[in-house]
């Protein structure tokens, strides 16, 4: 349901929200008093509120995505579906300032964000968050001294000094031959070793120097251990959490 929409749903920011939402809710037509109720706005069978002990509960198709508690604290559970139904369902029952991102990978509270790797995030009333759900941020870096050791091996700084003196000659009349496909990394390397197979290369659809150092990075960069990571659980400014993966 990628076109859920909440906007006829009144929102709740707190504990008290919630058990006023749950009280003002109609039940099914036929139903206990204490049983689940449709959403206000939304009477469908996909979503409900229900009280449990004290707790109010919100659900969403199968999973309990939001739990208010009345200690003021809430409870998050993705049921694992990265969805932005999901976020936008989530966040009409979370306080204000508090947001799903990357279509539920992140938690956003107060301008900061965490990563939300598992199904469930405990969140107390003064914002803070716990709980298995909680993963790290973890950014890849690639060690020059590294790669540049895999670049030599596989042949590729004498391939990329020829295209650099060889392309700005045949720029104007050269067309990449789309037939000229290295899929195979072991391919490449064989090119590069050989200075026959150069002008294949130049044509293909690999081409320029850097697409074919990217090529070699993707293929062989993690067996010759050429990245460093740098993990963070918490970034101060959410605006930065798409340079990193959410990681448990």
């Amino acid at each position: 349901m990628h076109g859920l929409r909440m906007t006829s749903v009144p929102s709740v920011r707190s504990y008290k929200d919630a058990v006023g939402f749950y009280l003002k809710c109609d039940p099914w037509r036929g139903s206990e008093l204490d049983d689940e109720r449709p959403l206000m706005g939304k009477r469908y069978r996909s979503y409900g509120v229900r009280m449990s002990g004290s707790d109010v509960v919100f659900r969403y198709e199968h999973t309990d995505v939001i739990v208010w508690h009345d200690d003021d604290s809430y409870s998050i559970n993705t049921g694992g579906y990265n969805t932005a139904s999901t976020c936008r369902f989530a966040e009409n029952f979370m306080p204000a300032g508090h947001y799903l991102g990357k279509e539920t990978n992140v938690l956003i509270i107060k301008g900061a964000a965490y990563a939300f790797a598992g199904h469930r995030i405990n969140v107390s009333s003064d914002g803070v968050p716990s709980g298995e759900g909680l993963g790290v941020f973890s950014k890849k870096h690639i060690n020059r001294k590294k790669s540049r050791e895999l670049l030599i091996e596989c042949g590729y700084p004498a391939y990329r000094e020829w295209h650099n003196t060889m392309y700005p000659m045949v720029s104007d009349t050269m067309r990449t031959i789309w037939n000229f496909k290295f899929s195979d990394v072991q391919n490449v390397i064989g090119a590069l070793h050989c200075p026959d197979m150069w002008h294949h290369l130049m044509v293909s659809q690999l081409g320029k120097p850097d697409a074919v150092r990217r090529f070699i990075y993707e293929r062989l960069g993690k067996r010759f251990d050429i990245y460093d990571y740098e993990e963070v659980n918490k970034l101060e400014d959410w605006t930065k959490y798409d340079l990193y993966e959410v990681e448990m």
